[in-house]
């Protein structure tokens, strides 16, 4: 069991380092016009290129475990997804964004880009250990 375990995180690694080089932008606005290009595609295309987010309905199900950290992960991996679509929906209808306006010329980190990489592996880490 804990080789699956330890296979998993593995591969969970890599496919948060796939999705941190697919998102690229040096300020949150190129992030979101990124995303967006994506997005206007083919959302499904879109849900495709996150593809950690079903990995981890996968290694719940195929690990059997329902656990509050487990299941967690999945809960924060759905939020952070419907977020970006959220903002993303509104950046370009133009809709208002008066709580997000001032932010989107910030510059993005790489620590910044890879805090998804560090939160959902340890998390996984302690949800399957």
């Amino acid at each position: 069991m804990e080789e699956s375990v330890a296979l998993y995180l593995v591969m969970l690694i890599f496919l948060e380092f796939f999705e941190i080089l697919w998102q690229k932008g040096n300020t949150f606005k190129e992030y979101l016009a990124n995303l967006f290009y994506f997005y206007r595609k083919n959302m499904l295309f879109f849900l495709l290129l996150h593809p950690s987010l079903f990995f981890s309905f996968f290694a719940q199900i195929s690990l059997n475990n329902y656990g509050f950290l487990a299941s967690l992960l999945s809960l924060i991996k759905i939020i952070d997804l419907c977020t970006k679509i959220y903002i993303m929906d509104k950046l370009y209808k133009k809709q208002n964004l008066v709580f997000i306006s001032e932010t989107l010329d910030t510059q993005i980190s790489p620590l910044l880009k890879s805090v998804g990489l560090i939160i959902y592996v340890t998390l996984f880490f302690f949800a399957y250990t």
